[in-house]
């Protein structure tokens, strides 16, 4: 393997456990090597310090796959990725509640530009960048004999395979040419079909599992408005624990279509889907006067760069200024955002903005995060992404 060298003191960073090496912070990368290609990082006095692949196209031009200290008997690349699967995959293993998870979550596992999520007996594989695309086969075979699945599926259409200048793929991996089959997952004693091929990220928000089991304290005798409701995760919950009635709005009409059949497959009632853009269902129900006792707020990314930040902000304070006219007194808002560079600072403050805006009083009773199988790791910001409160409208 060639060797990428460092521009001087930039190797801290990589030092103290970030996976990712700018194009900014290099000084050398030798003609002979591509893109995609395994490559040492040394430091500025030449040692080598970590191994990673390069996408010299990419403003993040090497992504980490291990420190040099912690190969004892030399690089072997199927061993590597053997065993920090097989350690991904161990960390999930007191998850009991379900049989569907994130085994897999990228740049949190050490394994940068890789996804894998377990739906019951289908792995779904989620690939964004180029380095990883050139050991795909790897990992396939190695997913395939530690876990066995019945099927396999590559859903990789992230839009930073673009950047790293990488077609989308969809398709059945095992059995090959199969039509992708309709999937039946447990949480919590709850049944929810999953298309993966039909819905967003890998078929399911499995970061909300946690979360949607707690909407269970708040909902007994309740009615419920789930905005964003995507499948009807939290509907079917709220519905499941107890309460009166659950409204879901969504823009997605496949989507609506899974949620009736999840709300059916539960034997449940006294639900209802609206297809609609939120923004303007939102402001129709403020002009019916309608009210509700809990409401779920969990839209998808609003701002994925700093430039977008501000616009991002305006559309959440929009999204909690009608929340709080929807509320009954002593009503109770679910909200999220998954945006990543809106921090939990900025969410709180923005919350606080727009209650005191309209003049309304509000406590805060928990704080939310993604899921357990979703890890965050503390010198590794990226990996931390999604934000949620739990308010009480007094």
């Amino acid at each position: 393997m060639e060797s990428i060298i460092l521009k001087k003191g930039k190797e801290e960073k990589i030092l103290s456990g970030h996976p990712w090496v700018y194009d900014n912070e290099i000084d050398k990368i030798p003609l002979e090597c591509k893109n995609g290609d395994i490559v040492y990082i040394a430091s500025g006095n030449l040692k080598k310090i970590a191994i990673g692949y390069l996408n010299k196209n990419s403003k993040i031009t090497i992504r980490i796959l291990e420190m040099v200290k912690n190969i004892k008997d030399g690089f072997d690349l199927e061993a590597l990725l053997r065993k920090k699967i097989k350690t991904a995959i161990k960390k999930r293993e007191n998850i009991k509640n379900t049989d569907a998870k994130r085994l897999i979550f990228s740049e949190a596992d050490f394994l940068p530009g890789l996804i894998v999520d377990k739906y019951a007996e289908m792995i779904v594989v989620q690939i964004t960048t180029l380095g990883m695309d050139k050991i795909k086969d790897v990992i396939i075979k190695i997913l395939d004999e530690e876990l066995n699945p019945k099927y396999i599926y590559e859903k990789s259409i992230s839009e930073v395979r673009l950047k790293e200048g990488l077609l989308k793929i969809e398709r059945m991996i095992k059995p090959e040419n199969l039509k992708t089959p309709e999937i039946v997952i447990q949480e919590n004693g709850i049944k929810f079909k999953v298309y993966v091929d039909k819905g967003s990220k890998t078929g399911f928000y499995l970061d909300q599992r946690e979360n949607r089991e707690k909407i269970k304290n708040f909902v007994n005798g309740k009615s419920v408005l789930d905005c964003f409701c995507y499948t009807g995760g939290f509907s079917v919950y709220a519905l499941k624990y107890g309460a009166t009635k659950s409204t879901g709005i969504d823009i997605s009409e496949d989507a609506l279509k899974t949620a009736k059949e999840n709300m059916e497959i539960n034997n449940l009632k006294n639900f209802e889907f609206i297809k609609a853009d939120v923004f303007d269902e939102l402001s129709e129900l403020q002009k019916k006067k309608e009210n509700f006792d809990v409401i779920v707020l969990d839209p998808p990314p609003f701002s994925k760069t700093d430039k977008e930040k501000q616009k991002a902000i305006k559309g959440y304070e929009f999204l909690h200024n009608a929340a709080f006219n929807l509320l009954k007194k002593e009503g109770i808002l679910f909200t999220f955002s998954c945006s990543q560079n809106i921090t939990k600072e900025d969410f709180l403050k923005l919350i606080n903005k727009t209650a005191a805006k309209s003049r309304i009083f509000i406590k805060v009773i928990d704080f939310l995060t993604q899921a357990y199988d979703h890890p965050f790791i503390k010198n590794i910001p990226e990996t931390f992404y999604l934000k949620g409160v739990i308010i009480k409208k007094i």
